[in-house]
């Protein structure tokens, strides 16, 4: 095997302070890994590892080095250098400092950590302590820059850690390198699947929380971020993902869709939770609950009578949702015999589910959005009526006998007036007045 050689990659026309040493180093040490790194600057070792690394997520506030005015606000550099690499599909940045983004995160699945950003002794002590508190592996490499008598900080905290450990790092250069303790690996590649990521637009504005979800989705699967074009038909916007999903998935190319909705803020790694939950409960179909973007805590979650498009039954207060388990069917709300209608703000399809492809005698899909209204005269007067895109989605996943979920466990924000949460009781309400009468006996008795 030739010797890995980082010249190619560009790495050297950024700005920083890895030596070629370094760079060749950090380049082998990240074959066909998920890397984190902590301190970024302005890309030049993102750079050395990114070709060779399945994934690396660089973390870094990008206020600068040492306060000094040609470091500062390197941010935009940065992204310049990672495009002109041609490399952007693989860096995902995630801005924040350390104590506020490591916290969030869940590093079980990261193979490698490199550590360049605090040089003080507490900051990359707490850093230690944070990422083995989110879940860093004891097999995982973790490599430290700047381990030299120049930097008595970052040299402190190393060796305070090699002694907890009871075990040397390897140098090379001036990296302190932890190869990882023989023990449990990563997951194998089956359990990581490719997911087709999209948000589907009216006129391609996108929340900023909600352009995090695009890039802070996963830790663990391979996501293929699908271009959307904006349209104001939003179940034409919708049903023009699903066909190139359905597509896409008949051609092995991906096995899972996640879609997000522009105005929707969801946790990080809210890929990996809804598929996690997914598997644990059995179901091809999950939607994180949302509430509706008013004060009074009712969701877009609710039940429904089978084969009654017009009537939905009750949708669920937020105040009723925490009383459910996390992840919960029909049949965890008590209402087995009903249909469960979920939101699409925020969902994941399993495609290896054949039955999402089903075809009738035209061959037309089954399963499909569409959103239906009608008048109708009753009582002396005219009403309006909708059955929504998303619940009419639901009814058909229904007649297909697809199991279908929803969780509460991806926290999310649906933005408008202000930022509507699902990870409490909260709301006016205690349940779903307007819908009243369809399911409680009482009322409707009264009403009679």
């Amino acid at each position: 095997m030739e010797p890995i050689s980082p010249h190619t990659f560009g790495w050297e026309n950024v700005r920083g302070w890895l030596t070629e040493e370094e760079a060749t180093e950090l380049a082998r040490l990240s074959v066909d890994k998920v890397v984190l790194e902590v301190g970024t600057f302005c890309g030049r070792s993102a750079l050395a590892m990114a070709p060779l690394a399945r994934r690396v997520f660089c973390l870094d506030n990008f206020s600068g080095y040492r306060n000094e005015e040609a470091h500062r606000n390197v941010r935009d550099e940065a992204l310049g250098n990672f495009d002109r690499a041609g490399h952007n599909g693989k860096i995902v940045v995630l801005a924040g400092t350390q104590e506020e983004v490591l916290p969030r995160m869940n590093l079980s699945d990261i193979d490698m950590v490199f550590y360049d950003a605090d040089h003080s002794f507490d900051g990359t002590d707490r850093a230690i302590k944070l990422m083995k508190e989110a879940g860093l592996r004891d097999s995982a490499t973790l490599v430290f820059h700047d381990y030299s008598s120049t930097n008595p900080g970052v040299t402190r905290a190393v060796d305070n850690y090699w002694h907890s450990i009871d075990r040397k790092p390897r140098i090379a250069g001036t990296l302190a390198i932890f190869d990882g303790e023989v023990g449990p690996e990563r997951k194998p590649e089956t359990d990581s699947y490719n997911v087709m990521l999209a948000i589907p637009t009216y006129d391609g504005n996108v929340h900023y929380g909600a352009a995090q979800g695009l890039f802070r989705g996963s830790w663990k699967h391979d996501v293929k971020i699908q271009p959307s074009n904006q349209t104001s038909l939003l179940a034409s916007g919708v049903n023009r993902l699903w066909a190139a999903a359905l597509n896409r998935a008949d051609a092995g190319d991906i096995t899972h869709l996640a879609v997000l909705h522009a105005d929707i803020e969801p946790c990080d790694g809210w890929i990996d939770v809804l598929i996690e939950e997914m598997e644990k409960k059995g179901v091809s179909f999950i939607s994180a609950v949302s509430p509706l973007k008013d004060s009074r805590g009712i969701t877009s979650t609710g039940i429904g009578e089978p084969g009654l498009a017009w009537s939905p039954i009750r949708r669920f207060a937020m105040k009723e949702i925490m009383g459910f388990p996390e992840t919960f069917n029909a049949e965890d709300t008590g209402n087995p015999d009903k249909v469960l209608l979920l939101n699409t703000g925020c969902w994941v399809a399993d495609l290896r589910d054949p039955r999402f492809a089903t075809k009738n005698a035209n061959n037309e899909g089954v399963a499909f959005f569409t959103i239906n209204d009608r008048t109708v005269y009753t009582d002396n007067q005219w009403i309006y009526q909708v059955e929504s895109e998303d619940w009419f989605f639901s009814r058909r996943l229904h007649e297909l006998r697809i199991p279908m979920a929803a969780t509460r466990k991806v926290s999310l924000l649906h933005h408008g007036s202000a930022a509507f949460s699902n990870n409490s009781e909260w709301g006016t309400e205690e349940c779903d007045e307007d819908l009243r009468p369809m399911w409680d006996r009482e009322v409707r008795h009264a009403d009679l």
